[in-house]
């Protein structure tokens, strides 16, 4: 009886230590998230504001993470390559997706099929900032106001062009020409910067450029600002008005937002999400964004979800006011 009871015993600590040591990887593995670099998706072209976003967030949450955190550039087809690359993404915890209200919300309405789901496609993170659009012209063109620029193109049909490079510069460019009954050619970019560029080089007359894309190009005298897309004028361009003065109504707000893919460890879309949240309440943060126009606008997962969701029908609607063919 008494080598019957060792011998149990025996089996009992073998089983209880083969259960230590296999229990034992999983616990450090959870314990040492992240174990090798994140990546951040950017679906817009190095410059741009979801990038300069991307970039400022990633400084901070990689010396939070432990881990260096690249940057990955994937311009192209109003933010739609990028996306579903980082749609398909491996879901481990270690890819995300720095999305805009451009691959969140208007897409839905610009294209007739995506290569992704914005909502089943994706796990939601945080909000993180917002901005408006500003209207810029070159400076060879002979308007210093909006409405002068309505009146300068009207008396010259089919001579000017814009250029747009996301939903943000479409959709105000086609409310324009909708609403004022102008006839413009359109140029469409894999992105805001490209667009931005050649309306400086006088390739095209006219462009809507994110705002902390804009602002420095304004300040060098490159651009004329002649409204920007918000309800009311921005503090950093002090007289230049909402374009609503020659688009009765008309106000649009970019954002941008953080996702996995959709089947990413809950832990690590919490994880991240309180990351996110502390760099965008850091100081040092807010002073570098601060003067490129951004609002920080932090939330939870859940909130996300929401605010996309009504956003989608938001901008469905700017789609049908500005009279935009979805693609």
């Amino acid at each position: 009886m008494q080598a019957t009871s060792s011998r149990r015993r025996v089996i009992t600590l073998s089983l209880a230590a083969l259960a230590v040591t296999l229990a034992g990887p999983a616990a450090a593995q959870a314990k040492r998230y992240p174990d090798h670099p994140i990546t951040f998706v950017v679906p817009f072209p190095a410059g741009s504001a979801t990038d300069q976003l991307a970039r400022v967030l990633a400084e901070h949450v990689g010396r939070a993470a432990g881990q260096s955190v690249i940057i990955e550039n994937k311009p192209g087809a109003n933010g739609t390559i990028g996306t579903a690359a980082a749609a398909k993404a491996p879901a481990d915890g270690h890819s995300f997706l720095i999305a805009t209200s451009t691959t969140h919300a208007a897409n839905a309405s610009l294209y007739r099929k995506l290569p992704y789901d914005p909502i089943k496609d994706f796990a939601p993170v945080s909000r993180l900032a917002e901005i408006p659009f500003v209207m810029l012209v070159h400076p060879s063109v002979p308007a210093d106001t909006a409405q002068k620029f309505v009146a300068h193109a009207k008396v010259n049909p089919d001579k000017l062009a814009w250029g747009s490079g996301s939903s943000g510069s479409l959709i105000p460019g086609h409310a324009l020409v909708s609403a004022n009954g102008l006839r413009m050619t359109h140029v469409p970019y894999k992105g805001v910067q490209p667009a931005m560029t050649d309306t400086i080089g006088g390739q095209t007359q006219l462009v809507f450029a994110d705002f902390s894309s804009g602002l420095p190009q304004v300040k060098a005298g490159k651009l004329r600002a002649l409204a920007v897309t918000s309800a009311a004028e921005h503090p950093m361009l002090p007289g230049v008005p909402p374009m609503s003065v020659v688009v009765p109504g008309f106000e649009m707000t970019a954002w941008f937002a953080m996702y996995a893919p959709a089947a990413a460890p809950a832990a690590a879309v919490s994880q991240m999400n309180q990351w996110v949240r502390a760099a965008l309440a850091d100081p040092a943060v807010k002073a570098k964004l601060a003067p490129a126009g951004f609002n920080l606008t932090p939330s939870s997962p859940q909130e996300l979800g929401l605010f996309a969701a009504k956003e989608t029908l938001k901008w469905a609607k700017a789609v049908q006011a500005a009279a935009i063919q979805p693609e």
